[in-house]
Formats: C-alpha cells, structure tokens, sequence
C-alpha cells in the first residue's frame, strides 16, 4: 500500500443545487489519520462538501448535478457500491436525530451491527462510557433516541459513528450549537479518535476543532479561500482577505 498517497481525493470538484453553483472547483488531498478542518459561513458549501463523499446530495435534491471527481483509495466514488462507502465513510449530521427519534437505542445497535449484535458486550458498554452517553439513558438500551437531551444526542451521534468503524468519520458542524461544556467534552473525544480514524470537520466556528486539526480550508461561497496547515493559518490567515 502506498502510505504517501491520500486516503480521500477531491480533484475540481464542483456542485450545482437548483441551477446555484454551492461549491467551485474544489480540490483537497486527505491524508490518512489527518484531521482536516472544513470552516466557513452558512452557504459556504462545507455541507454539500462532506454530503457528496457519500452520494446523499443526489437523495435529498432532485436538480443536482457536479462535474470534477472524488476518489476513495484511489477508486472513484462514482464506481463504488454506495453502501460499503457508507460504511467506511460516515458523515453525521444533526438533522439525522429527527429520522431516529422513535428508534431506542438497542433497535440502532441493531439496524447498524445485525440482529446478531451482542448489546451488552464488553466493546459495547466501553464505548458507552467513552462517550459519557451509558450514565445518562433513563431506561437503559431501552430508552429512545427522542428521550435524550439535545447536547446527549450529539454524542449519540458520534457513537453511531464509531458502531460502522469506518475509515473517515466526517462531522458537519455537530457542536456549532451546544453549550460550552458539552462542546469541549466533544472536542476532547474527537482528540481522543485521532489515532484511529481519519477525521474531516465542518464549522462555523473555528476556534472548536482548530488546536486539533492538521489541515484548514477556509470556505466562503463554495471557493477555497485559504488551505494549508494550522502554523500557516495563524502566521497568514486573515477573515477579512
């Protein structure tokens, strides 16, 4: 295997949603166990960005098109059986919550692992702990998804994330509107996955994932307004260029 080749290619790519133009000739190498820091306003294209690694743009508008590719392992996303890419690629978003409410938890363990699934074995209540989330289910595996607390079911999110193991585990913008606290607890474990996983996390606001993030591309109007590492970032990045 070629360690220096990169885990996930973005080669000129470009998105149209309803005839407007949300991301512009974007291009952007992920390196294998990186974190990468997608940042920008609201409409800045960070979303549709992450949603096209994993063909969800084509399931949530119908006039869509893009042009420029995307490569996973040097294979285009194009040619891959979309629900093995789901599998190794997991985007969270917020908005998932709603579509799970009335789910418990023990029925997504299930929908993710199989019927098969051991729900209480060691690697199952560790990482429960980990995540802060086992304290904090009323009714146990039991208790429903819709039950939880809005800061709760961000971490929930995360630990569906990890049940896929996948390879990349991107997050859009999944603390821009928790409370300081749960926040950090939630910048602390995605510090804690950096060994394992390769990482890519949208926001809008940059101080959230900037003290871990190795790469930044700053988003405004689907054009890359700035790339390189985080030293570089702070040594030459300024908001009003």
């Amino acid at each position: 295997m070629d360690t220096d080749s990169p885990l996930l290619e973005f080669k000129d790519f470009s998105i149209w949603i309803g005839g407007k133009k949300f991301v512009d000739d974007f291009s952007l190498k992920v390196k294998r166990g990186s974190v990468t820091l997608l940042y920008g306003p609201r409409d800045s294209g960070k979303s549709a960005i992450l949603r096209s690694m994993v063909h969800l743009n084509e399931e949530l508008f119908e006039n869509i098109r893009s042009s420029g590719n995307i490569f996973f392992h040097g294979k285009n996303i194009k040619e891959l059986d979309r629900k093995r890419l789901r599998e190794k690629i997991a985007y969270i978003d917020t908005s998932f919550i709603e579509s799970l409410s009335s789910l418990t938890v023990n029925q997504i363990i299930k929908l993710v692992k199989g019927n098969g699934v051991d729900l209480y074995s060691d690697y199952m209540i560790d990482l429960l702990k980990k995540l802060g989330i086992i304290d904090l289910l009323e009714k146990g595996l039991y208790t429903r998804v819709g039950e939880l607390h809005g800061n709760v079911r961000v971490l929930f999110l995360l630990f569906m994330a990890l049940l896929r193991e996948p390879e990349i585990i991107a997050l859009d913008c999944i603390v821009d509107h928790l409370d300081d606290e749960t926040a950090l607890k939630v910048q602390n474990i995605v510090l804690s996955l950096k060994e394992r996983y390769t990482l890519i996390l949208a926001t809008r606001k940059l101080p959230n994932f900037l003290a871990i993030s190795d790469w930044i591309v700053v988003l405004r109007d689907g054009k890359i307004r700035f790339k390189g590492s985080r030293k570089e970032m702070i040594m030459g990045f300024s908001e009003e260029e």
